[in-house]
């Protein structure tokens, strides 16, 4: 089994990872340098990292869901190498519209009560204007007013379909769904 270059990660490794993720071999080995820093040089398949070192990473330190996305991938309160190339793999450009639904979907289903429901849009609403400044009655206007357009069965939230359906309308949310680069 050979070496790829200075990285401890085997040829077979690399090969196997960009079989499994929508990443290129430079992504996973960048993304590999970023880990072995970050877990201080320990063996990549044995370390992991807290949820505040990878909420720290430049492409989520500006997300205004990166407690929710750092949860949605993470086992607990850490990731392996494992999960944070699964999280790096969601938000690549080159993932399918149907794994970054499902994936927007558990982020935005804040009370992870299996819907996006109207406490959950008004989190996203506030998070989203990185605003507390909305008053309640723009919030329920806002809110009211997506629930107007995607919530289908007018139960006043958004079940997985229905927020799917919603997406897939969406020109912008292939583009918007997504980190474009991975560094410290």
């Amino acid at each position: 089994m050979g070496m790829c270059l200075s990285y401890s990660m085997h040829w077979e490794e690399l090969e196997e990872y960009q079989a499994l993720t929508f990443l290129t071999r430079n992504e996973i080995l960048c993304i590999h340098d970023i880990f072995r820093k970050l877990c201080q040089g320990k063996y990549y398949k044995e370390a992991t990292l807290t949820i505040d070192q990878v909420s720290s990473l430049p492409a989520l330190r500006v997300n205004p869901f990166r407690d929710r996305i750092c949860k949605v991938f993470s086992h607990g309160d850490v990731f392996s190498f494992e999960d944070v190339l699964g999280m790096a793999s969601v938000f690549s450009k080159k993932a399918c519209p149907s794994l970054k639904i499902e994936y927007a979907f558990r982020i935005f289903d804040i009370n992870e009560n299996g819907f996006i429901d109207e406490e959950d849009l008004q989190i996203i609403i506030q998070r989203l204007l990185n605003s507390e400044d909305l008053g309640a009655d723009e919030m329920t206007k806002l809110t009211n007013h997506i629930l107007a357009e995607a919530d289908l069965d007018n139960d006043h939230m958004l079940s997985f379909s229905e927020f799917e359906h919603a997406m897939s309308k969406c020109p912008d949310f292939m583009s918007s769904f997504r980190i474009n680069s991975w560094s410290i």
